[in-house]
């Protein structure tokens, strides 16, 4: 029997009909199988006095979020969640953020999409979702005392954590684990803004994690530089609270073709921050994609200092056995243990400028040791030709950090 694929009816709400035709036309050349219809507010009224929303499967809501439009954004999307029926809404948000995005949600949005970051990626996913979600039964009435908006159920979906587990934060989300640490998205009472709060997991009689780069951070005070908010221990979890970056990290960018002008502008602002901790006397160690992140406004910010040291002290840092960092990005002189200057920070600089202008990394290994004998024995001349192909079968000698 053929698979009958029903078209997605989609309400496209903005005042403003220049974006919300722009809105619109996004949606079409991504998917073939909606069906678009664009209204004003006000005439969104009177469709709510009569017909009401039954016929759209998603509602998409241009909102402003600017100081003295905030309010009444909320206050709409409150009223809206009391409507009977369950249209699907998502909220292209003029000039929010974060908190408003998180508000948002808990007003019953299933997603929120800052209108000036819009990517056929991230539109594509929300379309996707309210595909998935149509196709999804209707859940059960939550006994008394019980119920959750659907934002807050779409927000904790990857949480594992009790929402208190750390006092004075309230956490929302899960943003990334190790085997050491949870980076979780919390709200800050204290601070009323949303923060990164990496919270360590509970071992027995091992020395504090956090402390060495609360304290260098700290120290630096740059805007090239994460912000560190709070730092302390709760029940043997150590944790520490740090500015919360919506843009994500250059990782998650490199996912896309990146130009050869933009390569070299990251190359130069990256470069700049590099200037500022070295200035500071420090090393950062660990500099990769992940740990570098993105701001609105384009500029870079360096994180996860965990592993950085004094340049005055960063002689015969690595332990027999002991391997600390990416081999993917690690210097030579990093990898040996021997004495370290800036030079070893910009090394790993220049094979992130390698991945940024040909999409790959300049050496790859089945362990991390053969990407490290790479790293200390192929020319630059020979980078980016002919690379081991990684066995599966094969376990490495030690941690590839990617």
């Amino acid at each position: 029997m053929a698979v009958v694929h029903r078209t997605l009816r989609i309400l496209v709400l903005s005042d403003d009909a220049q974006v919300g035709r722009w809105l619109q036309h996004r949606i079409e050349a991504l998917r073939e199988d909606c069906a678009l219809t664009l209204e004003s507010y006000e005439a969104f009224e009177r469709r709510l006095a009569t017909s009401g929303t039954d016929e759209f499967d998603a509602l998409f809501a241009v909102l402003g979020f600017e100081a003295e439009e905030t309010a009444a954004s909320f206050a709409w999307l409150e009223r809206i969640k009391g409507v009977p029926g369950s249209t699907q809404l998502v909220v292209v948000a003029e000039d929010g953020d974060e908190l408003s995005a998180v508000q948002s949600m808990r007003r019953g949005a299933v997603d929120y999409l800052p209108r000036k970051l819009i990517s056929n990626e991230l539109l594509d996913a929300s379309l996707a979702g309210c595909v998935e979600m149509r196709r999804r039964p209707a859940a059960p009435e939550a006994a008394p005392g019980t119920a959750r908006t659907r934002g807050d159920a779409a927000l904790l979906g990857a949480l594992k954590a009790p929402r208190d587990l750390i006092p004075r934060y309230m956490l929302l989300d899960t943003l990334g684990e190790s085997q050491r640490a949870t980076v979780y998205l919390a709200h800050s009472a204290a601070l009323n803004r949303n923060v990164a709060l990496k919270v360590s997991r509970v071992v027995e009689n091992e020395e504090p994690q956090f402390a060495r780069e609360y304290e260098t951070v700290g120290a630096i005070r740059h805007q090239n530089v994460v912000d560190i908010y709070d730092y302390g221990m709760h029940e043997g979890r150590e944790f520490i609270a740090m500015e919360y970056f919506p843009c994500g990290d250059l990782k998650a960018r490199l996912q896309n073709p990146v130009s050869a002008r933009e390569a070299l502008d990251y190359l130069h602002r990256i470069a700049a921050a590099l200037s500022v901790v070295h200035s500071q006397g420090v090393l950062h160690r660990d500099l990769k994609p992940p740990n570098i992140m993105l701001r609105e406004d384009g500029q870079v910010v360096l994180i996860d200092f965990g592993l950085a040291k004094s340049i005055e002290n960063a002689t015969r840092s690595t332990a027999a056995g002991v391997l600390r960092g990416s081999p993917y990005y690690m210097s030579p002189e990093q990898a040996q243990g021997e004495e370290l200057d800036g030079r070893s920070d910009l090394y790993s600089l220049g094979v992130i400028f390698h991945e940024m202008l040909t999409g790959a990394k300049p050496y790859l290994g089945a362990t991390a040791v053969e990407v490290l004998q790479q790293h200390e024995r192929t020319t630059a001349a020979a980078a980016g030709g002919t690379r081991p192909v990684p066995d599966p079968a094969r376990r490495p000698d030690g941690q590839i950090a990617r």
